[in-house]
């Protein structure tokens, strides 16, 4: 695999949504790397789900046995940040050990995100693809499990629940 260095540690959060235009231009920036024959990429963006009976939902007004279908609108994400980036420190050099990746870019919003905006981006490069993709997928899984990454889902006409990561 990758050659035994410890690569330089980052802070993966920005503030609001994911620019689809920076997308393009981390893919832009590595067309001078030449050893680079594939990129993976993951991209999360916020849903709007239709709850039926939100569990622990916050709510405006009296609590009824008969609540209606609401709409997540958006995601407002929080982090216990120092502590996100050294478990994602961990998780980038387990990735780099384990596939021969060129290499690997992970970004998390945070700040509230709307339903259709763009909140999560994993970026892998390697020669191969199946490297990248193996990488991709690991760094992705790992985030949701191990980062201290919360997100409360607001809804269309107020209230609102903490997020469950799957």
């Amino acid at each position: 695999m990758s050659e035994t260095k410890t690569h330089k540690k980052r802070d993966i959060f920005v503030e609001g949504p994911i620019d689809p235009a920076f997308i393009a231009e981390s893919i832009a920036k590595h067309s001078t790397k030449h050893d680079i024959g594939a990129h993976e990429i993951f991209l999360g963006q916020v849903r709007a789900d239709e709850l039926k009976s939100p569990q622990g939902m916050a709510t405006r007004g009296p609590a009824t046995g008969n609540q209606q279908p609401t709409t997540v609108q958006a995601i407002e994400y929080t982090a216990y940040r120092d502590m996100a980036n050294e478990q994602m420190a961990a998780i980038r050099e387990e990735a780099f050990a384990r596939w021969p990746i060129t290499c690997l870019h992970v970004h998390h919003s945070q700040g509230i995100i709307k339903a259709g905006e763009l909140c999560f981006f994993v970026f892998a490069s390697s020669a191969h693809r199946q490297m990248a993709r193996e990488a991709v997928a690991y760094v992705t899984d790992e985030v949701k499990k191990r980062l201290p990454i919360f997100g409360k889902e607001i809804f269309q006409g107020g209230g609102h629940q903490w997020k469950h990561n799957t």
